[in-house]
């Protein structure tokens, strides 16, 4: 399946085409950044807009020279390194493949790790300019950051990598160098066999990474006298690079040389990932630090949220005020630790008193559940500590969620028969709040920054000056779940050739949401609804491939994170949970659930995957227990 395809949703905060002084100017700094600029190598691991861009870009010289505040001092005296930035893009690897296969004597890998490596000396170069004279408005980087570069020694510099690339160079100076390897890739864009390449390009056919840095390396210093100086090669979207260039960059990890660390980021399932955790390979925790971009400690998540608001806010009316002032608290996304402050939560007046007694009322399965557990509504703020622990605190949320959607029992039905709110939008009550904001935004600087910036115009432009109403709020998170399902309904997925219609990631996660609501809003309270969902071998290999797609654009979520590279090869033995910005789109609570075998759930609800031709594929891969290797549509 291809999903190689441009991502609109909050585009405008995308960093990989903004230059490194505005990168410095909406940098918000989480631990994920403090943890990334250590001078050892690294693994940054996310989705798409998590953020791993913006990082790297920030280890730039220039960015760094840049960014001002007490942070930015702090890291400047950190790093003890210059960072080169190399970028990836997708439209140009599509260029690049096209080209390749155009080639008529030429092998595809040569080529394309010739037009990488040419980028490579290219963002080398653009390095030494940032270091030398290429420098912000505003230069905050002192002696740690600047070099003196006498323009004698520039051209010494110049001509010495000219030579030994085989490079004409008309100016000899940096800029000239670039200009030169500007026109290298052009050669290579224009040539269409081996004998159409001359010298310095056949030579670069021959030229790994590592060596080219060090060629830069050693000449610059040997011109300067830094003899100390070292350099973190940062490689963007590594997924998209020649899988030649993986191989050798994962290889370099357990490098020993000690004037390079390299910062690489990757999306967390590609075939990349099997370079990665092939035997042998360089191990995390050992040989580099491997780090997610995605939050599961609740605090570590709001705590980088309200640095992003706070960026947001400032230079508005909103700075005088916390976040919470203007979203409010949310009702059901407070933190463990707040949620056992005891008794006075549930007293008398409290609404957690009176979600549990109108629900007691119109649900009489969790009537039963209260009963089951010795709790009475009536008197909650009496409840023994144990209880208060393991059932009214772990159901309270839940308990709400449940309350804001029913209405109560059908007077024309079964007992038991549940009559569902007719609601215009999802409840204000359940999505709506500064937790609840941070929650569903999964601490995604791009997602939030989208959100807040929507949310804090808004405020701005009420009369009353007070906080934003949950309508308003819950009305915004809805907005964006469907830009983002609109972005994800756009990807293209493999054809049937049988004329069924196509399954795509859409529906998939359509289909695996329903059973999720179904589990929390069925007719039957239960304590610990299916809100994850594990892929097992009975999984069709087409619908693993969506998973695994679902995976790297950050429409689901890894549930078990425990792989200390946080890299997936197969997504068969681990669990997702769907990503709560489209909570409630697909009415389903913000929090983590008991999981159940992807198979299990299609086999559920095998109604809306007959149109696709794949029910079948799906009875006979679990019949009995027993998986079988199928494709989606056999």
């Amino acid at each position: 399946m291809k999903n190689e395809i441009a991502s609109p949703f909050f585009g405008a905060y995308n960093a990989r085409h903004i230059n490194p002084e505005e990168v410095a100017s909406q940098f918000v700094p989480s631990g994920k950044f403090w943890e990334l600029i250590g001078l050892r190598n690294s693994l940054l691991v996310g989705p798409r807009g998590s953020g791993k861009t913006h990082l790297l870009k920030m280890l730039q010289p220039k960015a760094l020279a840049a960014w001002q505040g007490d942070e930015a001092e702090r890291a400047r005296s950190s790093i003890d390194y210059w960072g080169v930035f190399t970028p990836a893009d997708v439209n140009w690897k599509i260029q690049v493949d096209s080209k390749a296969e155009s080639l008529i004597d030429l092998d595809e890998a040569p080529f394309t790790n010739a037009v990488f490596l040419s980028h490579f000396r290219e963002a080398f170069i653009t390095c030494l300019l940032q270091i030398t004279r290429d420098r912000p408005r505003n230069d905050h980087g002192g002696a740690s950051t600047k070099v003196h570069l006498p323009r004698e020694k520039e051209v010494e510099l110049c001509i010495a990598l000219a030579e030994v690339w085989r490079l004409p160079l008309g100016v000899p100076s940096l800029d000239g160098l670039k200009v030169a390897l500007v026109e290298e890739l052009a050669q290579l864009g224009s040539t269409r066999s081996r004998n159409q390449f001359s010298e310095y390009v056949l030579r670069l056919l021959n030229l790994n990474l590592l060596g080219a840095a060090r060629e830069i390396s050693e000449r610059f210093v040997a011109v300067t006298g830094l003899y100390t100086a070292r350099w973190a090669l940062c490689f963007d979207e590594l997924e998209i690079a020649p899988q030649s260039i993986q191989k050798d960059l994962f290889q370099y990890l357990r490098s020993t040389d000690q004037r390079f660390v390299f910062k690489l980021a990757i999306s967390p399932s590609n075939d990349a990932s099997g370079l990665l955790n092939s035997e042998g390979a360089a191990s995390a925790g050992n040989d580099y630090d491997a780090i997610p971009l995605w939050y599961t400690d609740q605090r570590e998540r709001e705590s980088f949220c309200q640095r992003l608001w706070e960026k947001h806010a400032a230079g508005t009316p909103a700075e005088n005020f916390l976040p919470q002032t203007v979203l409010q608290r949310s009702r059901f996304q407070y933190s463990n630790q707040e949620m056992s402050h005891g008794p006075r939560r549930y007293h008398e007046t409290s609404p957690w008193r009176n979600d549990f007694q109108e629900l007691e009322r119109k649900d009489p399965s969790f009537a039963v559940y209260l009963r089951r557990n010795g709790i009475r509504t009536s008197a909650l703020d009496a409840t023994s500590r144990d209880k208060m622990n393991s059932v009214v605190r772990k159901v309270a949320p839940l308990v709400g969620f449940r309350n804001a959607y029913f209405a109560g029992a059908k007077k024309d039905g079964p007992g038991n028969t549940l009559a569902r709110k007719v609601l215009k939008r999802a409840p204000p009550e359940v999505f709506s709040g500064w937790e609840a904001i941070c929650t569903a935004t999964e601490g995604n600087p791009r997602w939030f920054s989208g959100i807040a910036s929507r949310l804090l115009l808004r405020w701005r432009q009420s009369p009353s000056g007070k906080a934003l109403t949950r309508e308003q709020q819950t009305q915004e998170l809805e907005t964006s779940g469907r830009k983002f399902l609109a972005w994800i309904n756009a990807i293209p997925v493999e054809k049937s050739d049988k004329g069924d219609e196509t399954l795509g990631l859409y529906d998939l996660i359509s289909i695996i949401a329903k059973f999720f609501e179904h589990s929390a809003l069925g007719h039957e309270f239960t304590a610990d609804p299916v809100l994850a969902f594990t892929v097992d071998q009975g999984t069709p290999e087409q619908i693993q491939k969506l998973v695994m797609a679902a995976l790297n654009i950050g429409a689901v979520v890894i549930f078990n994170d425990e792989d200390v590279n946080y890299t997936l090869v197969s997504p068969i033995g681990k669990t997702f949970r769907i990503v709560h910005l489209l909570a409630p789109h697909f009415n389903l609570p913000m929090r983590r659930g008991k999981s159940r075998k992807l198979s299990t759930i299609l086999r559920k609800q095998i109604g809306q995957l007959n149109k696709f031709g794949i029910s079948n594929a799906i009875s006979n891969s679990i019949e009995d227990g027993r998986p079988q290797q199928m494709g989606l549509f056999t």
